[in-house]
């Protein structure tokens, strides 16, 4: 008797399967947060910023804040434990850390903290060094449940280039396989995770090389600042420049404290660095700005016209009027130029303008400012005192 041949019954294509979902079938479940208003809960964000201006001391506070379970800018967290790994710098956040807990965050130094450190290992591929930090994601949360009764809520990486040996930061292709990766390590162990990153040679450009890494990113803080020559930064301030949830905007300027933690073999002290945001800092999320004062006129603006003013502001007798001081609209230009970042890097000069532009035309609709044309070229506005 001849056998028959059974073959297996064909199985249904991807390409053939679609599911719909018609919206409105249920109401949408409310954002889970980090911290209100700003960060998410898991996925990735990127803390990105110039040279010098501070990003790793607003990386430990905001740490902190979440070990100490203290509002971050006025929003409240999701408090929790921290893994810190140090591809660069690896000895100076353990000094940053205990001098913002004595200087600032006061918790009488009552020992360990729920505030993990390691260093990756050398030599290692992207995939490996992935591999590598999911293990150590995975110990991390281990020892803060079994020592501290916490869960593990935030890892920073320190930084982004050194951690994964990027050797093409503009590399689109590698960038999106790398925030992919990030994200997913993220979500699958409910964490945020917040690599570190520079700023390009200028700061409107936003995080430096490629594209990808903005756009792979749920939320971007930025830290800003003016380096001089010295090398001496001021004018530090902070700015959530990306939000999948919405508002972004200026969150407020800081300054970098120092706290003496000892004496060295001389008996000279040695000092660390924390930081302390203006008191105005914090007041209203991004979101509750427009909602609190009803102004189409940019924070940006405001912010680089009061500086550009302080800086290069000049006495001008207004024809049969009083003398006031008064600044170029190009020296606020350029201020608004360098704090006025999308977190679209491919953000064109034609747009920033633009926006300019029409932060101008608000700002003497809402009669915040008056202004002279002086030539074709040069034109001063100065502020109207009500």
């Amino acid at each position: 008797m001849a056998k028959i041949a059974i073959f297996p019954a064909p199985q249904p294509s991807p390409v053939n399967t679609v599911s719909l979902r018609a919206i409105g079938a249920t109401s949408p479940e409310p954002p889970q947060w980090l911290v209100k208003g700003i960060l998410p809960r898991t996925g990735i964000a990127l803390l990105s910023g110039q040279y010098a201006a501070g990003k790793t001391f607003v990386g430990a506070d905001l740490c902190l804040s979440l070990v100490f379970d203290q509002e971050f800018l006025g929003r409240r967290v999701r408090p929790g434990g921290v893994l810190w790994i140090a591809a660069e710098g690896g000895g100076e956040i353990d000094s940053r850390v205990e001098a913002a807990r004595a200087g600032k965050f006061q918790d009488g130094h009552a020992g360990q903290i729920p505030f993990f450190v390691s260093e990756p290992p050398a030599g290692l591929s992207q995939h490996n060094i992935i591999i590598w930090l999911e293990h150590a994601v995975a110990e991390a949360s281990w020892e803060c449940a079994d020592k501290f009764a916490a869960n593990l809520r935030l890892v920073v990486i320190d930084t982004l280039a050194a951690c994964f040996n990027i050797a093409d930061e503009n590399d689109n292709a590698e960038a999106a396989r790398l925030m992919k990766e990030l994200a997913r390590v993220g979500n699958a162990n409910d964490v945020l995770v917040m690599p570190i990153a520079h700023h390009g040679k200028n700061a409107e450009t936003g995080v430096r090389g490629a594209s990808a890494y903005g756009a792979g990113a749920d939320a971007i803080l930025s830290v800003l600042g003016v380096t001089d020559v010295s090398g001496k930064t001021s004018k530090r301030s902070l700015a959530l420049t990306k939000s999948r949830r919405g508002g972004t905007g200026s969150l407020g300027s800081f300054e970098v404290r120092s706290h003496v933690l000892g004496l060295d073999e001389d008996g000279d002290p040695m000092t660390a660095g924390y930081i302390e945001f203006s008191d105005d800092a914090g007041e209203a999320t991004p979101q509750a700005v427009v909602a609190k004062v009803k102004s189409k006129i940019p924070r940006d603006f405001t912010e680089s016209f009061n500086e550009a003013l302080a800086s290069y502001g000049q006495d001008y007798k207004i024809p049969e009027g009083p003398t006031v001081k008064a600044v170029s609209v190009t020296e606020v230009r350029n201020n608004f130029m360098r704090r006025y970042i999308t977190g679209n890097p491919e953000k064109t000069d034609s747009a920033k303008y633009k926006a300019f532009d029409r932060a101008l035309d608000a700002a003497r609709d809402e009669n915040m400012i008056a202004g002279a044309s002086l030539s074709q070229n040069k034109s001063l506005i100065w502020p109207v005192l009500g």
